[in-house]
């Protein structure tokens, strides 16, 4: 009987730790809004192609830099650990053409310690850019696919690293890493207010 009673206080015991604190809880956003600047990408491998790059900051073309920005929207479906998000970025590319995605998918918080968060998500992506073939020196090796003046590339596992430093209450420092393989890996900064 004193073992039962022990195993029952102890499985008591263990379950209310996991039930949510009250003393220091924060209050729980339903939505997210993000603007980011989108600014640099590296590429993974050698570019046939680094003369068409007019920001790259090394004569390989590996360093580029892009100028745009990215707006995102997310839904909290599991208080602030799960999303459904959607993304818009546009920006001139490593030819400085004009480019941009959209992205509709899942966020997942791998981590939170304190005021740092690490999340992760994936989900379908079109990516377009005016096309190269207009830019003398490009030869097509037909990874885009192409409609009229624009190229295209859908991908049904596009996504990001989101890290977030929280500033104050509900907003956060905001910074992406896109890993684009197999060709380049993007970086963007900015913020995001959750609501």
């Amino acid at each position: 009987m004193q073992q039962l009673c022990r195993t029952l206080l102890l499985f008591l015991f263990s379950f209310s730790l996991l039930l949510p604190g009250h003393a220091q809880e924060q209050p729980a956003y339903k939505n997210a809004f993000t603007v980011k600047f989108f600014g640099l990408s590296m590429h993974l491998r050698p570019t046939p192609y680094p003369e068409l790059f007019k920001n790259r900051l090394d004569r390989k073309g590996i360093a580029v830099l892009n100028f745009g920005g990215i707006v995102g929207y997310d839904r909290f479906v599991v208080r602030e650990v799960i999303s459904v998000r959607v993304e818009q970025g546009l920006y001139s590319d490593c030819a400085s053409s004009l480019a941009g995605f959209t992205h509709l998918g899942w966020r997942g918080q791998i981590f939170k310690a304190g005021r740092h968060s690490l999340n992760g998500g994936f989900g379908p992506t079109l990516v377009y850019r005016r096309d190269w073939n207009r830019l003398q020196g490009y030869e097509d090796d037909g990874y885009f696919n192409r409609s009229g003046d624009w190229q295209y590339k859908f991908y049904w596992y596009g996504g990001e690293f989101e890290y977030n430093y929280q500033l104050k209450g509900q907003y956060d420092l905001s910074l992406n890493l896109v890993p684009g393989i197999p060709e380049l890996v993007s970086f963007g900064a900015g913020f995001r207010k959750r609501f």
